[in-house]
């Protein structure tokens, strides 16, 4: 912009009016501090050289100066919010005081030779000025009270006075020119500098794809809510369902969904609410406050709501879920990284119940949790080659009346720990990452005591939520069978629906890559779900496991009865191999024959046992079955 525009700039940027006055207040500060020393000895000069009248004018113009400036200095423009309009005020006021001391003496004692102190001033207020306005106010009004004065000198004079007031107003308003250019220039820098430093600092706090704080950003506020002692939550979302969405539909239209979740969160305009953006399809919020546990539930049902809508993309509409962990400070943890660690295992746990689920973090967490961690350590530093081991329970057709196969059953026996309860260490392996590793383990360990097996007996191997999204683990796997020998026809993997809920379409590519080969699909725990008939359609399987939820009822549920009758009877029809879970006593059993199950599995037919034990019994099968043989040829 262009130098005689400055003016006009500074007043309609309020930034650079601020940088301006907070530039020249020490300018004008500095000026002040000499003007008060010399006033103070002219002061003591006229009580020396003055008398009666022109003694009261001149001392009290003086005195009047003095505590002018002292004030101005030390309280006025002490502060450091002091506007551009009023530090150019205080400016004149300054200059104004100057000139009537001038003006008074001159009007009492003119002295021709005393005429150069308006030139003087004139380059004084040429320094001091705030703005070229008042400086060309102040110069102007010293250089005409000159030609005034003068101008009762004879015309040689007056003539010399001429000359020197138009050199001294050149001088004077280049002077200030020079000044202002040079404390523009650098006020334009170090604006340009920090505006530039304000750009760096928000790109380094906002998420380039949302716009939301980014995690450096929400975890600074957390660490500065928790330095003032400010109670608050935070809570976790995670998509479900997004990875499958930006898989087959491209990362624009993920990008385009991810701002879409953003932007319906934005707009439930919840007061003390900061979304934010941990990276991928994890977000976090910060809600500060005083806030209950069923308030804090609410809102999280809100958020859930709305970001599970449809999101309306060209002629498509696509549906994600949201999953929400909460935790509380300060009741639950003192520090960022312990809220953001408890908050992750509510979502944890909200997904492993059931997504679109919102978990808050409470004591009985905090205990899981400490458990869990404890566990992952141990995942970690412990020798899992020799620790973990398989126990095996019997599948029996009762068709065929024996034992056609076993499902192997994860165990873990650490020196620390003890004996891990299956579920919490295999949770905690998926949690760590660490589940494929206990996985491979356990799957050689399984193949090598397979194949001491008979051959019309079969394993049932689990596989994981992780396992199954890994195409280089379902490679290995295949690359393991292979090179054990064994028929594929005899391994059969089983899974549950929540491990293909997350990308249901990645799923079944993998698992058809594992049933092409030979092996068979089972879907287990059935009906404990809330979608299972999808995946009867959707999925490669092989056989279905009814949970043992049902089984447990058939004896006095005539409904559970039903459901388990008409499963039977689906599974049939869809040329799908039906197992029944959980099958304990004789009285169930005599309900379910009738039913004409595939498979029963049940303490009824066995207890999860040891590989050798596996061995003994197939042995006295093959025994029970040859003296049966024998007995009805003879």
């Amino acid at each position: 912009m262009p130098s005689q525009f400055a003016f006009y700039k500074s007043r309609v940027d309020p930034v650079r009016q601020q940088a301006l006055a907070t530039a020249y207040c020490p300018i004008v500060r500095g000026f002040l501090l000499p003007g008060m020393i010399y006033y103070s000895y002219i002061t003591l000069t006229h009580f020396r050289d003055e008398t009666g009248l022109e003694l009261a004018i001149l001392a009290s113009i003086c005195f009047t100066t003095v505590v002018s400036y002292y004030v101005m200095r030390q309280h006025v423009l002490a502060s450091d919010k002091l506007s551009l309009q009023r530090l150019e005020l205080i400016g004149l006021a300054a200059n104004l005081l100057i000139y009537l001391n001038v003006v008074c003496y001159l009007t009492i004692h003119f002295e021709q030779n005393k005429l150069i102190y308006f030139a003087l001033m004139a380059v004084v207020f040429s320094t001091t000025g705030i703005t070229f306005r008042g400086t060309l106010l102040s110069v102007g009004l010293a250089l005409v009270t000159l030609y005034f004065f003068a101008s009762r000198l004879p015309h040689e004079i007056l003539t010399q006075y001429v000359s020197i007031g138009i050199a001294t107003t050149f001088a004077s308003l280049g002077m200030a020119a020079l000044l202002r250019k040079a404390i523009r220039r650098q006020i334009d820098a170090r604006l340009l500098a920090d505006g530039l430093a304000a750009k760096a600092q928000r790109l380094a706090d906002t998420d380039m794809l949302t716009g939301v704080p980014n995690r450096r950003a929400v975890f600074e506020k957390i660490d500065y809510l928790i330095s003032q002692k400010r109670p608050f939550w935070i809570g976790i979302f995670d998509l479900d369902g997004f990875k499958a969405i930006n898989d087959v539909y491209g990362h624009v239209i993920g990008d385009d969904l991810l701002c879409g979740v953003v932007e319906r969160s934005a707009n439930l305009n919840l007061p003390g609410v900061t979304f934010g953006r941990i990276g991928g399809d994890e977000f976090i919020c910060i809600i500060s406050g005083s806030h209950t546990a069923q308030g804090i539930k609410q809102f999280g049902a809100k958020v859930i709501e709305a970001v599970s809508r449809p999101y309306p993309v060209g002629p498509m509409e696509l549906t994600i879920g949201v999953s929400a962990g909460f935790t509380h400070y300060p009741s639950m943890a003192t520090s960022g990284a312990q809220l953001y660690e408890q908050g992750d295992f509510a979502l944890y746990k909200a997904k492993a119940t059931r997504r679109g689920q919102c978990v808050l973090f409470d004591t009985a967490e905090d205990e899981e949790m400490q458990a869990t961690i404890a566990i992952e350590r141990q995942l970690r530093e412990a020798d899992l080659e020799s620790e973990l081991y398989l126990l095996f329970q019997p599948q029996y057709s009762p068709c065929e009346q024996r034992i056609v196969g076993f499902e192997a059953l994860a165990r873990w026996k650490n020196p620390t720990l003890g004996l891990v309860a299956p579920d919490q260490f295999i949770r905690a392996a998926e949690r760590s990452g660490h589940i494929r590793k206990v996985t491979a383990i356990l799957f050689e360990k399984a193949l090598r005591i397979l194949a001491d097996w008979p051959d019309d007996i079969s394993l049932s191997f689990n596989l994981s939520a992780h396992d199954i999204s890994d195409h280089s683990f379902i490679l290995k796997l295949l690359g393991k069978i292979m090179k054990s020998g064994i028929s594929p026809s005899r391994i059969e993997f089983e899974i549950t629906e929540t491990a293909v809920m997350t990308d249901l379409a990645a799923s079944r590519s993998l698992l058809e890559k594992l049933r092409a080969s030979g092996c068979k699909i089972a879907l287990d725990d059935f009906g404990s779900g809330y979608s299972s008939f999808e995946y009867l359609d959707q999925l490669p399987l092989d056989k279905v496991k009814i949970d043992r939820s049902f089984i447990r009822k058939v004896a006095h549920s005539t409904t559970s009865r039903e459901i388990v009758a008409a499963v039977i009877g689906l599974c049939r029809k869809l040329d799908l191999r039906c197992v029944l879970e959980g099958v304990e006593t004789q009285v169930e059993m005599d309900f379910l024959t009738e039913l004409r199950p595939d498979l029963i599995q049940g303490y009824l037919y066995g207890k999860p046992m040891p590989a050798d034990a596996v061995m003994q019994r197939i042995m006295e099968q093959d025994q029970t079955s040859t003296e049966a043989r024998n007995a009805l040829s003879a």
